[in-house]
Order: C-alpha cells, then sequence, then structure tokens
C-alpha cells in the first residue's frame, strides 16, 4: 500500500475532473439496445471501457451444460449463442489487502411501449432538472449507470497516478433480469474474489437482505371453433382468468402480516404476484384453442423454491376442480426463467463495515439499509460461493419503466464512496507502467 492515502479533496477533484468522460461513454452504452437475446453490441462496448483501463477483456460463452446442474441455475427456453458474458480481472503478484469484484449486469428490460417515452430510450439525454442532472435511456439507471460508476473510480485512482495493491474482477453478466445464469457461469468458471460489490440502482442504501423471485407459466387448451358457433367453442383466454383469480387470493395469503419475516414487517405487501405476458389465440374470429399466461411472484428469505412451486401447481390445481372444463382438461405449470432463492448480507462483517465506513467518511452519516422486494445477483455470492456481496449504486427513477433516469449528481458521489472502498479493502500502489 502507499505510504499515503489520497485526501478526500484530491479524490473529488480526480472523479469531478472525469464526469465529462463518463457522461460521453455512458450516452454510448445506453445507445446499446441490449434486451434479452441482443447483449452482443453493449458486451463488446464494455469490453473496450475494460480495455481502455488496462483491464485486458475477454468474452466467455455461457454453457448450459457446465451450469444446468448447479445450484441456482435457472431453465430457459431460449439459447445462449453468441451471447457472451464479459470478464476483466486487474491482477497483483503480492496483494496488500483483500480481493473485490465489481459485478454490473448489461441487459435490459424491454421499453415498449417506445410512443410513452420523451425521448427515443436508446437515445440518451442529459437533462438538469431542479438542481440536478440526469440521464434518459433505457438501462441508464439498471443498471449501465452503475457499471460507470466502477469504471469511473478506477479511471480516478489512474488519473492520480495509482491503482489498486490486490486483484479486482470487473463482471458484465448477462440474463439478471430473467435468471442470473450470466453470473452464475462467471462464478463457475472461477471469477471469484474476497467480496462482490453490484452497484444497482438503490439510491445509495446497503442492500441487507432481498426476496426470492420466481418465474413460471400456465398453459391453458381450449377448444376452437368458428365466431359463429362461438358456443360450441372454449375460450381458452377466458378460461385464464379463472387461473389468475386464484393465484391473486393466493398472493393475498402469502402476504398476511404473520407470516412475514421481521425485516419486512414494515414494508407493505411484500410479495408480489405480476401477471406479465399472455399470448393466447391467433385470429380474432376463432374461438382461442390455447392460452399461456407468464407469471412472477416472490418468497421470503429461507424459504423454498420447492414447496413454492407445489403451492403454486395446488392453487392451480383446485381452481381447475371448480371448472368443468379445466377439471377434464387441466392447465399446466411450467418453469422458466427464475428460479432465485432469497438471500440476506452480512452488513456488520467485515466488507459491510469497510463499505459502510468509506460511505460515512463521505456523506458524514452511516447509510440506509434496504430490504428488497426484488432479486439480484448477489444471491449466487452469498448462498453458493460464501462471497460477502451487496449492492450499492446510484439514485435512478423509473426503471422499467418509461423515461427511466439515473443521476448523475448521485453517480458522482457513489464513485466517490467506491474509490475509498477500493482504498479500504483492496489498498492502493502506484500505477504500474504498461509493459
Amino acid at each position: 500500500m502507499t505510504d499515503k492515502i489520497p485526501e478526500h479533496n484530491a479524490i473529488a477533484q480526480a472523479i469531478s475532473a472525469r464526469q465529462d468522460w463518463v457522461v460521453e461513454r455512458l450516452k454510448k452504452f445506453v445507445a446499446c439496445p441490449s434486451v434479452l437475446g441482443a447483449e452482443r453490441s453493449a458486451q463488446e462496448y464494455i469490453a473496450s471501457l475494460y480495455d481502455e483501463l488496462g483491464f485486458a477483456a475477454k468474452m466467455l460463452p455461457v454453457e448450459v451444460d457446465r451450469i444446468k446442474n448447479l445450484a441456482g441455475y435457472s431453465p430457459v427456453d431460449w439459447d445462449y449463442h453468441d451471447r457472451p458474458n464479459v470478464v476483466a480481472v486487474h491482477d497483483v503478484k503480492n496483494p496488500a489487502g483483500r480481493s473485490l469484484i465489481f459485478n454490473g449486469h448489461v441487459d435490459v428490460v424491454s421499453p415498449e411501449p417506445v410512443k410513452l417515452w420523451r425521448h427515443p430510450p436508446f437515445t440518451a439525454s442529459v437533462s438538469r432538472e431542479q438542481g440536478e442532472t440526469f440521464i434518459y435511456g433505457r438501462g441508464a439507471g439498471d443498471m449501465k449507470g452503475g457499471s460507470m460508476c466502477y469504471l469511473w473510480a478506477l479511471k480516478a485512482l489512474q488519473d492520480m497516478g495509482l491503482e489498486p495493491a490486490s486483484k479486482v474482477v470487473l463482471q458484465s453478466p448477462i440474463e439478471e433480469e430473467c435468471t442470473g445464469n450470466g453470473a452464475l457461469a462467471m462464478l463457475a468458471a472461477g471469477y471469484t474474489g474476497d467480496a462482490c460489490l453490484i452497484p444497482e440502482p438503490f439510491h445509495e442504501t446497503v442492500l441487507c437482505t432481498q426476496i426470492g423471485v420466481i418465474w413460471f407459466q400456465v398453459r391453458i387448451t381450449g377448444k376452437t371453433t368458428h365466431v359463429l358457433g362461438a358456443g360450441q367453442g372454449v375460450n381458452a383466454i377466458e378460461k385464464s382468468w379463472v387461473i389468475i383469480q386464484a393465484l391473486r387470493a393466493f398472493e393475498q395469503e402469502m402476504n398476511k402480516p404473520e407470516r412475514i419475516p421481521e425485516p419486512y414487517r414494515a414494508t407493505h405487501h411484500p410479495l408480489n404476484l405480476n401477471v406479465g405476458v399472455i399470448n393466447g389465440g391467433d385470429w380474432a374470429s376463432t374461438v382461442a384453442g390455447e392460452c399461456v399466461t407468464r407469471f412472477r411472484f416472490g418468497l421470503f428469505p429461507g424459504e423454498s423454491i420447492t414447496e413454492l412451486k407445489k403451492s403454486i401447481e395446488r392453487r392451480v390445481a383446485e381452481a381447475a376442480s371448480s371448472d368443468p372444463w379445466l377439471k377434464e382438461f387441466p392447465p399446466q405449470v411450467e418453469y422458466i426463467g427464475f428460479q432465485a432463492e432469497g438471500c440476506g448480507f452480512n452488513d456488520s462483517g467485515p466488507f459491510g463495515k469497510a463499505l459502510q465506513e468509506a460511505h460515512q467518511s463521505w456523506r458524514g452519516g452511516a447509510p440506509q439499509k434496504l430490504h428488497a422486494t426484488c432479486t439480484t445477483d448477489v444471491r449466487y455470492f452469498n448462498l453458493y460461493y460464501n462471497i460477502p456481496a451487496t449492492c450499492y449504486g446510484p439514485k435512478a427513477d423509473n426503471i422499467h419503466g418509461v423515461d427511466e433516469r439515473v443521476s448523475l449528481d448521485s453517480m458522482q458521489r457513489v464513485t466517490e464512496v467506491m474509490t475509498s472502498l477500493i482504498i479500504r479493502w483492496c489498498g492502493i500502489q502506484k500505477k504500474k507502467r504498461p509493459i
């Protein structure tokens, strides 16, 4: 470690001097429309940023056969051709501290309906509003802005002639928004460390617990006929409503106060059922013969995915038994996407303390603690690889919604804390000149 750690003023100046650098690159990053199946352009771009920092980037294919039997794997009905992860490593022969992973997923959700946006979602725009600067665009908040924060911190250190004195691993996984298989594949490939920080857009809070998430779909068979004889047909779309109502009743039961664990008792309705996608019928004048509805549901840390599946299947079967058609032709419950357990982070452990101390040194007080009603990739690190991991990232609004945006001011504050975290956790040394 260097004899002299930079003062906060020197760190702040180095970070401020790189603001335009960050904005320019974030805008280009947002311009890569990295929705499910189309992540390649964004991965190539972030690989170029890793290379720019001198961290040699590698493209890593996601090989399902290597991860499908591992804990935390989520089943899919799509392939992984030409959809790589990206990883880069800053290694140190004689580390002065502990190693650190920065993980920021590259995938974004669909911006549809695009017509509701004020600006094209994949053309980032910068706006100063009520004394704060925002960058708009799909993925600006969730979570390309967060990924730029750790690059900003590393670049600022380099500008001061410094670099981490221990190993730092940069991870850009795919599929955080639907499976987490990208993060799992990188850990299974050996890209591990002593701790991990994921800069999700949680407004400068420290993630302490998160719920689990399961995706499932219900396939209902009807009876097709021409609409002129609709009375002789059975509309699978309409029959889906029987199942949706039953699952809504199940959702209410799962949120009864007596079964909500302590971290979530102050959260209204922490387990949410979402009716996300419905595909039924193929002709307006034909009674729909099939309907497939995709759902998302949550579970608390410590609860079993296997048991939740059994409960879902039982509720669907009970609802079907009350309907003559569905009793004769039972709906099928299928699982595609998230099979994510809930998890917690020990914020009183060494990594949690280091992060909170870094925050307090800049902000003058302890960060707020977050008990999230969504899932993130931290579960893989904490549950399956014994790597303490949490989320700490910038303020963002409308993530997954219209006019998504990230606060540049908050990004800068997060970068300040990240820089101090690197110093505290990894140590720093004079930057070595490339050979």
